[in-house]
């Protein structure tokens, strides 16, 4: 509550009274050292949670299936079929260093400060990225990612649905059970 109010109109006035009232002394002047944003009016927890929330709905509503099918039907030629599996491929590796890069920053959040695993050069610079965007930067990204890797997946899925639908001698199992179970789960 306190940080909002130090972030309105006279709010850092009113913020320096209060603690100078207890002892502490913080000095006036401005201490924006970025550009300000959204972010910039959110406290960590709230962009942490937004964050959060961001990533929940990236999981569960984004309809990967249904963009991946849309986009294959534009991609339909046959002669392409081989080149363009081959680009999603090599885009979800691409995207996977990405998001396992991701995954190593240890930034300060809050009062946690875990032990870093990154080199200092690139840990620093996702520390500064963490800091201006309140925690909201790196796990949206990966949220954003993710749901990148999953529209992929899809991709790839569909793809090959659609070459074993075009080619029914393809089939190593000429039709069994088994065959049939494959299909229905694809």
């Amino acid at each position: 509550m306190f940080c909002h109010r130090a972030k309105s109109k006279n709010g850092g006035r009113s913020l320096r009274e209060k603690l100078d009232k207890i002892g502490l002394n913080l000095p006036a002047g401005r201490r924006k050292a970025a550009n300000v944003t959204l972010l910039t009016s959110l406290v960590e927890g709230e962009a942490v949670h937004l964050a959060r929330d961001f990533g929940y709905v990236c999981e569960t509503e984004f309809p990967a299936k249904a963009v991946a099918e849309y986009v294959n039907r534009q991609h339909s030629d046959p002669n392409e079929q081989v080149q363009r599996k081959n680009m999603l491929l090599a885009t979800k590796q691409v995207c996977k260093e990405f998001t396992d890069l991701l995954s190593q920053d240890r930034s300060p959040l809050g009062n946690s400060r875990p032990q870093p695993i990154l080199e200092p050069g690139i840990q620093s610079c996702l520390t500064h990225f963490s800091l201006i965007s309140h925690g909201f930067g790196t796990p949206a990204l990966c949220a954003a990612v993710t749901a990148l890797q999953n529209y992929l997946t899809e991709a790839i899925k569909a793809m090959d649905k659609m070459y074993l639908n075009n080619n029914p001698n393809s089939h190593s199992d000429n039709g069994t059970k088994g065959g049939d179970k494959d299909e229905k789960h694809r």
